[in-house]
């Protein structure tokens, strides 16, 4: 079993198949043992820009929103990519909501994922601004997360998924649940810059499973997993 690093009060699902590939970890302020690098940031760079990247972002909230009073709550916080408020809600930049990203999937279901740092702020002004009846559920521990990016990233979904992830049917900023290899999940469409990106969650059970997918199906797509070092610069980690 791989050694868990010195001070880490939580892992990641993926944690033990990192530290097979000789992932370097540092921990976080919150206890999270999270990936540094493996190899060498400029060969994951590379991987990023030439094939796909894979990031863990288990270490994020989730906070899932259920009841009527969804759309008010969002209204002035976030921007609706779709009249129909089926797509992925953005933070406007007011402070407390940059780096969130809001998926919803009708008018009463939704979730939202931000960095651990924001979550207890943003679930007291949720409660907050609360209208009729709403609730806001913290499933952190529930859901893993992993983000593929790169220019070989949609060809990489085309081989786990039946869904249609052409640009024309899934832009970007679009969300749906699909399955992942057969296991439920939430897909979600957020490019970096010029950067495809998709990011994917599902329960934290199935991590090591879609772990080995990803990696057996990217094999001549350039799939490699990346740590915090390499991916700063396209805007995440």
């Amino acid at each position: 079993m791989a050694a868990v690093p010195v001070g880490a009060k939580r892992l990641s699902p993926f944690h033990h198949k990192q530290a097979s590939v000789g992932a370097q970890f540092i921990v976080d302020a919150y206890g999270w043992a999270r990936v540094e690098q493996y190899a060498d940031p400029p060969s994951e760079t590379y991987a990023i820009e030439q094939g796909v990247g894979f990031v863990d972002l288990s270490h994020l909230a989730k906070l899932a929103l259920n009841g009527p009073g969804l759309k008010q709550l969002t209204t002035g916080r976030y921007v609706l990519v779709s009249s129909d408020l089926k797509g992925v809600v953005l933070g406007r930049g007011r402070g407390l909501y940059d780096g969130t990203r809001c998926a919803i999937f009708s008018p009463e279901e939704g979730m939202l994922f931000c960095d651990e740092v924001l979550k207890e702020k943003i679930v007291r002004e949720l409660a907050e601004g609360r209208t009729g009846h709403f609730t806001v559920v913290d499933v952190s521990s529930v859901f893993a997360g992993c983000c593929y990016l790169g220019p070989n990233s949609r060809a990489l979904l085309r081989r786990l998924t039946e869904l249609n992830v052409n640009p024309e049917e899934f832009p970007n900023l679009s969300v749906t649940h699909t399955p992942i290899r057969h296991v439920p999940a939430i897909l979600l469409r957020n490019d970096l810059g010029q950067t495809l990106a998709y990011q994917l969650y599902f329960e934290r059970a199935y991590a090591e499973y879609i772990w080995d997918a990803v990696f057996d199906s990217g094999k001549s797509l350039g799939v490699a997993p990346v740590g915090r070092l390499a991916v700063k610069a396209f805007g995440l980690g």
